[in-house]
């Protein structure tokens, strides 16, 4: 009677053996398969993330290069606008002498075919193709001085803008106010910087 109880209970406790060792190994499927799925999730999350940063520094990358690029093309710019400014500042010199004098001969020679040189009761007039006329020169005034306000080269179009201040004085020697703007746009032809445009302003 004690042997069937003992053995009765030692079965009972391996079939209570049995099922917590059965329920354990129902069990790890059911672990390792909520723990792969947290992993994929996890390197899908990454990917995404990593995906977008790359997407990010792409769009980055190609702003800078068109930074770069276009910080070149006005290092070129200012480059060639420096280069030809003692040559077109000679010929600024060149042409407001010869304006403000009178010269006819010399400012045929400055001006492109764009702009018409006339002569009128002792006055010289100058007009643009599009009947634009401006007043060049009248014995009325006498230069006292001129100097350079700025310049600037245009790369699209090729042209070069020297912007000129004129000091006047009347018949009495007196300073003309206020000083006259002159504005000259030079641009090659044949290999030769002419006046292609300009006008006055004060």
């Amino acid at each position: 009677m004690i042997w069937w109880k003992y053995n009765n209970g030692k079965r009972k406790g391996m079939d209570m053996g049995k099922k917590i060792l059965l329920l354990i190994v129902c069990c790890i499927p059911i672990i390792t398969a909520c723990t792969d799925t947290e992993t994929v999730d996890k390197l899908k999350d990454e990917k995404e993330t990593l995906t977008l940063d790359l997407t990010e520094n792409k769009e980055e990358i190609e702003r800078l290069k068109e930074k770069i690029a276009g910080l070149e093309k006005q290092i070129e710019t200012n480059e060639i606008e420096n280069d030809l400014f003692p040559q077109l500042s000679n010929l600024s010199k060149d042409f407001v002498k010869a304006h403000t004098t009178g010269n006819k001969e010399t400012l045929q020679t400055l001006l492109s075919d764009e702009l018409i040189l006339e002569e009128r009761d002792k006055k010289l007039f100058i007009k643009d193709n599009e009947d634009v006329e401006w007043l060049l020169y009248s014995a009325d005034g006498q230069l006292e001085n001129w100097v350079i306000q700025g310049f600037h080269y245009d790369r699209e179009n090729n042209t070069y803008t020297v912007h000129i201040r004129e000091f006047f004085s009347d018949a009495d020697g007196e300073p003309v106010s206020p000083p006259t703007f002159l504005n000259l746009k030079f641009k090659l032809y044949n290999d030769e910087w002419k006046v292609d445009g300009l006008e006055f302003d004060v």
